[in-house]
């Protein structure tokens, strides 16, 4: 019945099939719309597979729900009247979960504030009945999703609110007669977090005293209800131990960046209060978090690997069963970052994401660890053969600082290229090695695209990132235009045709590109840019703990 899947899974639309066909340059529609699949999941049994899929590519986004015991029959399609479908989540293998986005206004003092909402709805995943919206005489909820299935407490799970303010709430919610339990509630000074089997065990508090404003983390251990603080994270340091996830067993994992240049994985001892050596860490990159079985059992660790935020994100598989079984994913998919992005409780069927930088994404069927079935592409109109490559690369600014970069180098025309030089917003951001559409959809029309991690850039160590400190404009900028120039001497970048292009604090970049002596740009786009420090002082000022974390650190051109 599994052989089915391609010819019973019809999901993309042959409205742009036009498209299809090489052209030169690649049709503004084929990147222009929602992806034809995305979100897949496996209910916990198995017995039904969901993803959120278009129809047309002018059509709105529905929920499709699949019986996978007979995959020749056609989906259930469902979706809200008033709002755009955005998520979707199993509640059991029976209902789900669909949140929605809709306009909203807000009143404020008398004038309206045009923002959006994000309702929440459980349906039937069979089709039958009304699509039901919960918590519906609330209208600060800005998005949701399940937390943890509960397998210990039957038709319950663990869902996550996150509010317009910007807190969070923790809802016990009854899958039979759908009414949501609130069992913890942030604030603008604390928040909560759970461990793996979705209790909350972990919470934040912002707090100040002598030495300054800092966030305290306290845990709950074993049975206990008490509250234990821990560790001290303090603005002005902007490194410390950041707890990851408790596993099932009551193992605590922490990030810890405070005694390394790149952040290291450990474990914490909440009794002894000591850290354990680490776990896993590298020496060029920093390590991003833990990875654990969503169907984990109490007492036993359920921790699976960990992530390496190298020039991608990187799943490294400590566990036997994991590392083998993506393993021979990787063998039938070369050439591809894959990860498992669903599994059923048995592990006989599994969802694999398979993507590259010249691939916007795919999804497969992992039935029983061996054979893979394709589901569909998120942009079918993409074709890989004609995008760009893509690399990683480092190159020396003037001052001998070693400045990553990620490059694109456009399928036709001969070097030395047009260029445009990309810095990222934030600026305490980075940018992977993964599919990005605006360099693509730039070396598609001809472009040389350099991603430059200047100094300043957060996830590459604190050497680099504190190395931006009060440089905006200044040697920030250097490593911007160091790169132009090292494209140049490489023979890539034609020297009389470079252009920069950035959003926000990317945007300030572009303006401070074209006003600084000896540009070497004949043009800047500036994407919602501030072209004052005062205004990225005052927007980091109102926070309490940005006032001490990043304000200081705005200061230059």
């Amino acid at each position: 019945m599994y052989l089915t899947m391609t010819r019973a899974i019809a999901l993309v639309s042959l409205a742009l099939a036009s498209l299809a066909a090489k052209a030169e340059p690649i049709p503004i529609e084929a990147w222009s719309h929602d992806p034809y699949i995305e979100q897949v999941q496996l209910s916990p049994s198995g017995k039904r597979m969901l993803a959120i899929t278009l129809t047309g590519v002018n059509q709105p986004p529905e929920v499709s729900v699949w019986d996978t015991t007979d995959l020749s029959k056609a989906p259930v399609r469902m979706k809200p009247k008033r709002s755009k479908v955005i998520g979707a989540y199993w509640l059991s293998d029976d209902k789900l979960l669909i949140i929605g986005r809709q306009k909203f206004d807000i009143r404020a003092g008398g004038k309206p504030t045009r923002t959006f909402r994000s309702p929440v709805y459980a349906a039937n995943a069979d089709g039958s009945g009304k699509i039901k919206e919960l918590f519906r005489t609330r209208n600060n909820i800005r998005g949701a999703n399940v937390v943890n299935m509960l397998r210990d407490q039957p038709n319950k799970v663990l869902m996550e609110l996150f509010m317009i303010d910007g807190t969070t709430e923790f809802v016990e919610l009854n899958t039979k007669t759908m009414i949501g339990k609130k069992i913890f509630r942030g604030g603008d000074s604390s928040s909560y977090n759970t461990d793996s089997l979705g209790q909350v065990k972990i919470r934040q508090q912002l707090k100040t005293d002598s030495k300054g404003i800092h966030f305290t983390t306290a845990l709950r251990t074993g049975d206990s209800k008490k509250w234990v603080e821990h560790f001290k994270f303090y603005a002005q340091d902007r490194a410390g131990i950041e707890v990851q996830t408790i596993a099932a067993d009551g193992t605590v994992y922490v990030l810890d960046s405070q005694n390394f240049d790149k952040a290291a994985i450990r474990t914490y001892d909440p009794v002894t209060k000591t850290l354990g050596e680490p776990l896993y860490s590298d020496p060029e990159f920093e390590m991003g978090g833990v990875v654990t079985d969503r169907y984990n059992q109490k007492g036993k660790n359920d921790v699976i690997g960990y992530v390496l935020s190298g020039p991608d994100r990187t799943i490294i598989y400590t566990d036997p069963a994991w590392q083998d079984l993506i393993k021979r994913v990787n063998a039938a998919l070369p050439q591809r970052d894959n990860s498992i992005s669903s599994i059923t409780r048995d592990k006989t069927l599994a969802v694999i994401y398979s993507s590259s930088t010249t691939h916007a994404g795919s999804y497969y069927l992992l039935v029983n660890g061996r054979q893979l079935l394709p589901l569909g592409e998120r942009y079918p109109h993409l074709k890989e053969e004609q995008l760009a490559g893509m690399k990683f690369v480092y190159y020396k600014a003037r001052d001998g600082l070693k400045i990553p970069a990620f490059l694109a180098t456009p399928k036709t025309g001969k070097a030395p290229y047009p260029t445009i030089i990309l810095p990222h917003g934030g600026p305490w951001a980075r940018d992977y090695l993964s599919f990005d559409p605006w360099v693509q959809f730039l070396a598609d029309r001809g472009y040389a695209v350099l991603q430059p991690q200047y100094r300043g850039s957060q996830g590459w160590g604190q050497k680099l990132w504190r190395a931006g400190d009060k440089e905006w404009g200044q040697k920030m900028q250097d490593d911007k235009d160091d790169g132009a120039a090292w494209l140049v001497e490489q023979g890539i970048a034609d020297k009389d045709r470079i252009a920069m292009f950035g959003y926000s604090y990317g945007g300030y970049a572009a303006m401070a590109a074209v006003v600084r002596p000896n540009s070497p740009y004949q043009c800047a786009i500036a994407g919602a840019g501030l072209s004052e420090l005062d205004s990225f002082d005052k927007v980091t000022f109102t926070n309490p703990f940005n006032r001490n974390f990043q304000n200081p650190t705005i200061d230059g051109l």
